[in-house]
């Protein structure tokens, strides 16, 4: 962990992926949780967790686009 802790790091500064997609910054719970190609990614609740599941890759990319212009 201390050689590399940015590889356990949530994605999108620990607020919720799916909210990220949405366009807003949002608390989490911490047992809503992926882990895809080796990053983790948490969210807001269990059926957001659910949405999420439908289409992670899709998700991802929507908020890695996202989430910069967000933390500004």
């Amino acid at each position: 962990f201390k050689a590399s802790p940015e590889k356990y790091a949530p994605q999108y500064g620990g607020y919720c992926a799916y909210g990220v997609t949405q366009g807003h910054l949002v608390k989490v719970e911490p047992d809503q949780f992926t882990v895809r190609d080796g990053k983790l990614y948490l969210n807001y609740d269990a059926d957001v967790q659910a949405t999420w599941s439908k289409d992670i890759p899709g998700y991802i990319n929507s908020a890695d686009s996202k989430f910069p212009a967000l933390v500004k």
